[in-house]
């Protein structure tokens, strides 16, 4: 009987010295909602998250692991408690990213976070991660340059252009400007286009041009220009007449005119 009173002394030991297991939060229980990014290439951007935890078990230690494409240059860290009777607790993390080159950049990222929960056989807490799509848009670094009113079309490129004209009802307001490529990627042509707006539909119109030659870093488009014309039985007064940059449906860089039309 002496073997198996000591064999069972042993077991005694060996269980009292184990650690027990907790198990982990679930990562379907970990809710992440994350804005669209859009973001100029290569340029810096804070980006906020909500995380819920939808566990009674607390998650500790939350943060951006990673982000496809984008490299996280700093963010903090959360804990957040399991839910209560109340409901879920949730707070809000931020991560400083940086964007890549545009060209080519999917429609949707896909997002890591890491959290600490539960204990593993050694009590350490056990790291989970939880991956999200976000919808991002990475437009080129461009920007209009040379924006004004000129006195004819001939007169583009000339110099700086005047940031208000004045004129009478029924001329034609002249406004020229050129693009450049701020980034690190050539701008395929007829890819951006400038839009002219004046602000006042009682006064005049819009018009648009598309930018025709490709930019590569540093690049700069031919100087151009639109010329609007402002109506007969225009009102006399000011508007503001706005100069769009687009790619596509996104803005990448505006300015604002004014226009005076005077009495005749």
């Amino acid at each position: 009987m002496k073997i198996p009173i000591t064999l069972l002394i042993i077991s005694i030991i060996l269980i009292s010295g184990c650690v027990s297991t907790i198990d982990p939060v679930n990562p379907e229980d970990v809710i992440v909602s994350v804005k669209p990014v859009t973001i100029k290439e290569f340029q810096e951007q804070e980006i906020l998250l909500n995380v819920l935890d939808n566990s009674t078990e607390p998650i500790d230690n939350v943060k951006v692991a990673s982000f496809d494409t984008f490299t996280v240059l700093s963010g903090g860290s959360v804990n957040i408690p399991g839910k209560t009777k109340d409901g879920a607790s949730s707070v809000t993390l931020r991560a400083r990213i940086q964007a890549p080159g545009f060209k080519p950049v999917l429609n949707t990222g896909m997002l890591t976070l890491s959290y600490a929960s539960g204990k593993d056989e050694k009590g350490v807490p056990v790291i989970k991660t939880k991956t999200v799509p976000v919808q991002i848009t990475v437009l080129p670094n461009a920007s209009l340059q040379f924006v004004g009113f000129v006195e004819s079309y001939e007169k583009r490129g000339e110099g700086t252009g005047l940031n208000t004209w004045t004129l009478e009802k029924g001329k034609n307001a002249t406004i020229t400007f050129s693009v450049k490529n701020n980034g690190k990627t050539t701008i395929d042509k007829n890819s951006l286009k400038v839009v002219v707006e004046i602000e006042n539909k009682e006064i005049g119109g819009n018009d648009t041009f598309d930018i025709g030659e490709a930019m590569a870093m540093g690049g700069t488009s031919y100087t151009e220009a639109v010329v609007l014309n402002v109506k007969k039985d225009s009102p006399n007064g000011e508007t503001p007449v706005n100069v769009n940059l687009f790619m596509g449906d996104n803005l990448l860089d505006s300015k604002t005119l004014t226009l005076k039309v005077k009495l005749t």
